[in-house]
């Protein structure tokens, strides 16, 4: 009965909230099969953690690709796109831990994480040519995204025996850097619009003293100083604008009117942390890459919830 189920989820949800997380330090990355790695049952939970980098690589515009082509030719592309990158995983050290659709996520070893996660990059590029040169009907691209950091992992599931075991059975990568990893992934190698809006309004207190202000003032030149437009992202602007009695209402002071400001911000195939670029660059000082200043500073990212500075490239082997 459905009853006794949601029971028996209360149970456990109420069993995991008192439940103590220990995690051990760990140079090597976990799979699934980890017997350090436990279930809760009714004990302390035993997790892992480590320090190391992360990349996600996702193909660009699937859905509109699945759209355009059969399904025999999409089926194609993702068998081969996986099983490519599972082979430039190993090779660069790396550990494929998981692959929902288009979308695959490699965690590498700690030891020269920075190189290996980079270089790895690298052949993903080329593998994306590759693919896009032999299907040449199919708009083939690859957006990567690389973070580094403290990651938790937690084995989740539960236990089942014969053919449903793997399904039944996975690891949780807890941590900024999974996070982070996946935001500039879905920005990599893509055009993406950054709205700002403009809200002018006559603000609650009265400003009229700075009619005669000094040439250094803020207020723009011709504007009455009791007048004032401020810039606002698209989140500041959905908590400071409402709509109230059939007008439009702003927290600071009586609106005017707002006018909209898209942009286009063009993100180059491969995005990094400021983190990941250091450590890359002091494995690797006199690689061209660096002296050549092939990595750049991407100014006004906008990436969302990413708040540390993110370099881009498109750098891949010449062969």
């Amino acid at each position: 009965m459905i009853k006794s189920l949601l029971s028996e989820i209360e149970s456990d949800v109420i069993d995991i909230k008192v439940k103590k997380f220990d995690y051990i330090r760990t140079t090597s990355v976990p799979n699934r099969y980890d017997t350090t790695l436990t279930f809760e049952r009714g004990e302390n939970k035993t997790g892992k953690e480590l320090e190391t980098c992360v990349l996600f690589v996702d193909i660009r515009n699937s859905v509109a690709l699945n759209k355009k082509h059969t399904t025999q030719t999409m089926g194609r592309i993702y068998s081969i796109f996986t099983k490519s990158i599972l082979k430039a995983a190993k090779y660069h050290k790396g550990h494929v831990r998981n692959i929902i659709g288009d979308r695959v996520m490699i965690v590498f070893d700690p030891n020269n994480c920075f190189t290996n996660s980079i270089e790895c990059a690298y052949t993903i590029n080329n593998i994306s040519n590759i693919i896009n040169s032999t299907f040449t009907a199919v708009d083939f691209k690859c957006g990567i995204g690389i973070d580094y950091g403290n990651l938790k992992v937690l084995k989740i599931g539960l236990h089942r025996r014969g053919s449903e075991v793997v399904d039944n059975k996975n690891l949780v990568w807890v941590g900024y850097p999974a996070n982070i990893a996946s935001r500039l992934t879905d920005n990599a190698n893509k055009t993406t619009i950054i709205t700002k809006f403009n809200v002018t309004y006559k603000p609650n207190i009265d400003l009229s003293f700075l009619s005669s202000a000094p040439i250094f003032s803020p207020f723009s030149s011709g504007i009455s100083p009791s007048i004032i437009t401020d810039t606002l992202n698209q989140d500041e602007f959905c908590q400071k604008i409402s709509f109230e009695n059939g007008k439009i209402k702003y927290t600071k002071g009586e609106f005017i009117k707002f006018t909209k400001i898209p942009s286009f911000k063009v993100f180059k195939k491969i995005l990094i942390t400021k983190s990941v670029f250091l450590g890359y660059k002091n494995e690797n000082s006199g690689h061209i890459s660096i002296k050549e200043n092939w990595w750049k500073i991407k100014k006004n990212h906008g990436i969302k919830d990413v708040n540390e500075e993110i370099y881009e490239s498109s750098i891949q082997w010449t062969i």
